[in-house]
Protein backbone atom coordinates (compact mmCIF):
# COMPACT_ATOMS: atom_id res chain seq x y z
CA UNK A 1 0.00 0.00 0.00
CA UNK A 2 1.60 3.71 -1.46
CA UNK A 3 2.09 6.08 1.29
CA UNK A 4 0.96 9.53 1.24
CA UNK A 5 3.88 11.15 2.34
CA UNK A 6 2.80 14.73 1.05
CA UNK A 7 0.61 14.65 4.42
CA UNK A 8 3.72 15.48 6.50
CA UNK A 9 6.01 18.22 7.07
CA UNK A 10 8.51 17.70 3.84
CA UNK A 11 11.29 18.23 6.65
CA UNK A 12 9.69 15.75 9.08
CA UNK A 13 9.44 12.99 6.03
CA UNK A 14 11.38 9.65 6.73
CA UNK A 15 12.25 8.39 3.22
CA UNK A 16 14.76 6.02 4.73
CA UNK A 17 12.57 3.12 5.47
CA UNK A 18 11.62 3.41 1.89
CA UNK A 19 15.32 3.61 0.50
CA UNK A 20 15.68 0.36 2.61
CA UNK A 21 13.34 -1.39 1.20
CA UNK A 22 14.24 -0.61 -2.42
CA UNK A 23 17.03 -1.29 -1.80
CA UNK A 24 16.83 -4.66 -1.03
CA UNK A 25 13.98 -5.33 -3.70
CA UNK A 26 16.67 -4.12 -6.38
CA UNK A 27 19.38 -6.69 -5.23
CA UNK A 28 17.45 -9.91 -5.18
CA UNK A 29 15.82 -8.50 -8.77
CA UNK A 30 19.10 -7.30 -9.89
CA UNK A 31 20.84 -11.33 -8.91
CA UNK A 32 17.56 -13.03 -11.07
CA UNK A 33 18.14 -10.18 -13.88
CA UNK A 34 21.77 -10.71 -13.98
CA UNK A 35 21.39 -14.85 -14.33
CA UNK A 36 18.49 -14.01 -17.13
CA UNK A 37 20.78 -11.57 -19.47
CA UNK A 38 24.28 -13.95 -18.77
CA UNK A 39 22.84 -17.48 -18.98
CA UNK A 40 21.19 -16.93 -22.46
CA UNK A 41 24.08 -14.31 -23.87
CA UNK A 42 26.64 -16.70 -22.64
CA UNK A 43 25.39 -19.36 -25.53
CA UNK A 44 23.65 -16.82 -27.87
CA UNK A 45 26.71 -17.25 -30.50
CA UNK A 46 26.50 -20.59 -30.01
CA UNK A 47 23.17 -21.30 -30.79
CA UNK A 48 23.25 -18.83 -33.77
CA UNK A 49 25.91 -20.95 -35.44
CA UNK A 50 24.05 -23.70 -34.98
CA UNK A 51 20.73 -22.23 -36.64
CA UNK A 52 22.17 -19.60 -38.92
CA UNK A 53 26.16 -20.63 -39.61
CA UNK A 54 29.25 -19.60 -37.84
CA UNK A 55 29.40 -16.35 -40.45
CA UNK A 56 26.74 -14.41 -38.87
CA UNK A 57 27.19 -16.24 -34.87
CA UNK A 58 28.53 -12.95 -33.30
CA UNK A 59 25.85 -11.00 -35.12
CA UNK A 60 23.21 -12.83 -32.03
CA UNK A 61 24.95 -11.09 -29.37
CA UNK A 62 25.35 -8.14 -31.44
CA UNK A 63 22.25 -7.91 -32.09
CA UNK A 64 20.86 -8.44 -27.68
CA UNK A 65 23.13 -5.18 -27.15
CA UNK A 66 21.69 -3.05 -29.77
CA UNK A 67 17.80 -3.67 -28.90
CA UNK A 68 19.21 -3.17 -25.07
CA UNK A 69 20.38 0.37 -26.58
CA UNK A 70 16.96 0.30 -28.71
CA UNK A 71 14.93 -0.28 -25.99
CA UNK A 72 16.71 2.15 -23.49
CA UNK A 73 14.63 5.17 -25.16
CA UNK A 74 10.87 3.79 -24.71
CA UNK A 75 11.65 2.71 -21.54
CA UNK A 76 13.35 6.45 -20.48
CA UNK A 77 10.61 7.73 -21.58
CA UNK A 78 7.99 5.43 -19.36
CA UNK A 79 9.64 6.22 -16.02
CA UNK A 80 9.60 9.75 -17.09
CA UNK A 81 6.08 9.87 -17.40
CA UNK A 82 4.37 7.25 -14.91
CA UNK A 83 7.79 5.92 -12.93
CA UNK A 84 10.43 3.44 -12.67
CA UNK A 85 7.94 0.35 -12.01
CA UNK A 86 6.31 0.57 -14.97
CA UNK A 87 9.24 0.99 -17.33
CA UNK A 88 11.09 -1.70 -15.54
CA UNK A 89 8.03 -4.24 -16.04
CA UNK A 90 7.83 -3.21 -19.57
CA UNK A 91 11.35 -3.71 -20.14
CA UNK A 92 11.98 -7.34 -18.91
CA UNK A 93 8.76 -8.38 -20.51
CA UNK A 94 9.97 -7.65 -23.54
CA UNK A 95 13.07 -8.94 -22.64
CA UNK A 96 11.38 -12.35 -21.74
CA UNK A 97 9.36 -12.28 -24.78
CA UNK A 98 12.63 -12.11 -26.91
CA UNK A 99 14.08 -15.33 -25.16
CA UNK A 100 10.27 -17.25 -25.52
CA UNK A 101 11.31 -15.97 -29.78
CA UNK A 102 14.78 -17.10 -29.54
CA UNK A 103 13.58 -20.95 -28.25
CA UNK A 104 11.21 -20.65 -30.65
CA UNK A 105 13.44 -19.80 -33.52
CA UNK A 106 15.69 -22.43 -32.15
CA UNK A 107 13.05 -24.90 -32.56
CA UNK A 108 12.02 -24.07 -36.33
CA UNK A 109 15.50 -23.06 -37.08
CA UNK A 110 14.30 -19.79 -38.76
CA UNK A 111 16.85 -17.09 -38.70
CA UNK A 112 14.60 -13.62 -38.73
CA UNK A 113 12.94 -14.59 -35.90
CA UNK A 114 16.15 -15.60 -34.20
CA UNK A 115 18.00 -12.79 -34.42
CA UNK A 116 14.50 -10.54 -34.15
CA UNK A 117 14.53 -12.19 -30.67
CA UNK A 118 18.09 -11.49 -29.67
CA UNK A 119 16.90 -7.66 -30.55
CA UNK A 120 14.28 -7.72 -27.81
CA UNK A 121 16.23 -10.09 -25.71
CA UNK A 122 18.17 -6.88 -24.77
CA UNK A 123 15.42 -5.62 -22.66
CA UNK A 124 16.84 -7.34 -20.11
CA UNK A 125 19.85 -5.62 -19.91
CA UNK A 126 17.92 -2.18 -20.67
CA UNK A 127 16.03 -2.84 -17.31
CA UNK A 128 19.24 -4.33 -15.01
CA UNK A 129 20.78 -0.60 -16.68
CA UNK A 130 18.18 1.16 -15.65
CA UNK A 131 17.88 0.07 -12.16
CA UNK A 132 20.67 1.57 -10.88
CA UNK A 133 18.95 4.77 -11.28
CA UNK A 134 15.96 3.54 -9.39
CA UNK A 135 18.35 3.02 -6.72
CA UNK A 136 19.32 6.45 -6.00
CA UNK A 137 15.76 8.24 -6.63
CA UNK A 138 15.65 8.33 -2.74
CA UNK A 139 19.16 8.24 -1.20
CA UNK A 140 20.89 10.85 0.71
CA UNK A 141 23.34 12.84 -1.36
CA UNK A 142 26.51 11.08 0.84
CA UNK A 143 25.13 7.66 0.48
CA UNK A 144 24.16 8.02 -3.33
CA UNK A 145 27.33 6.22 -4.55
CA UNK A 146 27.23 3.15 -2.27
CA UNK A 147 23.96 2.62 -2.52
CA UNK A 148 24.59 2.40 -6.43
CA UNK A 149 27.44 0.37 -6.41
CA UNK A 150 26.01 -2.00 -4.08
CA UNK A 151 23.13 -2.34 -7.16
CA UNK A 152 25.73 -2.82 -9.60
CA UNK A 153 27.54 -5.80 -7.27
CA UNK A 154 24.43 -7.65 -7.19
CA UNK A 155 24.04 -7.76 -10.98
CA UNK A 156 27.41 -8.66 -11.29
CA UNK A 157 26.58 -11.81 -8.97
CA UNK A 158 24.17 -13.30 -11.33
CA UNK A 159 26.33 -12.29 -13.98
CA UNK A 160 29.02 -14.42 -12.57
CA UNK A 161 27.00 -17.45 -11.14
CA UNK A 162 25.07 -17.44 -14.91
CA UNK A 163 27.14 -19.54 -16.92
CA UNK A 164 27.53 -21.95 -14.47
CA UNK A 165 23.97 -23.11 -14.54
CA UNK A 166 23.58 -22.97 -18.86
CA UNK A 167 24.43 -26.52 -18.96
CA UNK A 168 22.39 -27.59 -15.88
CA UNK A 169 19.40 -25.30 -18.00
CA UNK A 170 20.16 -27.01 -21.46
CA UNK A 171 20.25 -30.65 -19.76
CA UNK A 172 16.49 -29.65 -18.24
CA UNK A 173 14.76 -28.39 -21.11
CA UNK A 174 16.21 -31.14 -23.49
CA UNK A 175 13.22 -33.42 -21.85
CA UNK A 176 11.03 -31.33 -22.43
CA UNK A 177 11.74 -31.59 -26.04
CA UNK A 178 13.70 -28.06 -26.76
CA UNK A 179 16.86 -28.22 -28.86
CA UNK A 180 20.03 -27.99 -27.72
CA UNK A 181 21.22 -24.75 -26.49
CA UNK A 182 17.66 -23.62 -26.33
CA UNK A 183 17.36 -23.97 -22.58
CA UNK A 184 19.25 -21.10 -21.47
CA UNK A 185 16.92 -19.03 -23.11
CA UNK A 186 14.02 -20.91 -21.47
CA UNK A 187 15.67 -19.86 -18.08
CA UNK A 188 16.13 -16.23 -19.04
CA UNK A 189 12.54 -15.90 -20.07
CA UNK A 190 11.24 -17.23 -16.76
CA UNK A 191 13.76 -15.35 -14.74
CA UNK A 192 12.67 -11.84 -16.56
CA UNK A 193 9.35 -12.41 -16.40
CA UNK A 194 9.58 -13.43 -12.39
CA UNK A 195 11.60 -9.88 -12.04
CA UNK A 196 9.00 -8.30 -13.60
CA UNK A 197 6.11 -9.91 -11.48
CA UNK A 198 7.92 -9.11 -8.28
CA UNK A 199 8.80 -5.27 -9.30
CA UNK A 200 4.77 -4.84 -10.23
CA UNK A 201 4.07 -6.04 -7.24
CA UNK A 202 6.85 -5.04 -4.51
CA UNK A 203 7.59 -1.68 -5.97
CA UNK A 204 5.47 0.36 -3.98
CA UNK A 205 5.40 3.67 -3.65
CA UNK A 206 7.44 4.16 -6.45
CA UNK A 207 10.97 5.91 -6.09
CA UNK A 208 10.68 8.33 -8.40
CA UNK A 209 7.33 9.46 -8.04
CA UNK A 210 7.93 9.44 -4.19
CA UNK A 211 10.89 11.65 -4.72
CA UNK A 212 8.77 14.01 -7.19
CA UNK A 213 5.88 14.41 -4.29
CA UNK A 214 8.51 15.59 -1.86
CA UNK A 215 10.37 17.93 -4.04
CA UNK A 216 7.29 19.58 -4.87
CA UNK A 217 5.96 19.74 -1.11
CA UNK A 218 9.24 21.48 -0.45
CA UNK A 219 9.00 24.05 -3.07
CA UNK A 220 4.99 24.91 -2.01
CA UNK A 221 6.07 25.04 1.63
CA UNK A 222 9.51 27.46 0.90
CA UNK A 223 8.42 31.09 1.21
CA UNK A 224 8.65 32.87 -2.42
CA UNK A 225 11.78 35.19 -2.44
CA UNK A 226 9.88 38.20 -4.76
CA UNK A 227 7.23 38.34 -2.20
CA UNK A 228 9.48 38.49 0.65
CA UNK A 229 11.46 41.20 -0.98
CA UNK A 230 8.69 42.99 -1.34
CA UNK A 231 7.53 42.87 1.81
CA UNK A 232 11.04 44.01 3.07
CA UNK A 233 10.79 46.64 0.46
CA UNK A 234 7.37 48.67 1.30
CA UNK A 235 8.49 50.01 4.64
CA UNK A 236 11.64 51.32 3.34
CA UNK A 237 9.65 52.79 0.73
CA UNK A 238 7.30 54.66 3.24
CA UNK A 239 10.34 55.55 5.50
CA UNK A 240 11.77 57.45 2.43
CA UNK A 241 8.72 58.59 0.84
CA UNK A 242 8.22 60.59 4.10
CA UNK A 243 11.49 61.97 4.11
CA UNK A 244 11.09 63.27 1.08
CA UNK A 245 7.87 65.04 1.85
CA UNK A 246 9.79 66.72 4.96
CA UNK A 247 12.80 67.58 3.12
CA UNK A 248 9.89 69.13 0.61
CA UNK A 249 8.01 70.96 3.04
CA UNK A 250 5.43 69.00 2.78
CA UNK A 251 4.63 67.56 6.36
CA UNK A 252 1.50 67.96 7.92
CA UNK A 253 0.46 68.76 11.06
CA UNK A 254 -0.32 65.35 13.15
CA UNK A 255 1.15 63.51 9.96
CA UNK A 256 3.66 60.70 11.40
CA UNK A 257 7.19 61.60 10.23
CA UNK A 258 9.99 58.74 9.95
CA UNK A 259 13.06 60.59 9.26
CA UNK A 260 15.11 62.57 11.08
CA UNK A 261 14.01 66.38 10.26
CA UNK A 262 11.01 67.76 12.17
CA UNK A 263 8.80 70.17 10.55
CA UNK A 264 9.75 73.44 13.20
Amino acid sequence: MATDLTAQAPGRVDVAPIQRRTLRLLVVTQIIGGIGVTIGISVGALLAARVAGTAVAGLAQSAAVVGGALLAVPVTRIMTGHGRRPGLVTAYLVGAAGGVLVVVAAATRQVPLLFLGMLLFGGGSAANLQARYTAVDLAEPARRGRQLSLVVWATTIGAVAAPNFAALADRTTRGWGLPSLAGPFAFSAVAFALTAGVLLVLLRPDPLLTARRLADAEAAAAPDPEAAADAEAAPAAEVAADDRRVLDGETRVGEPVHGPLRRQ
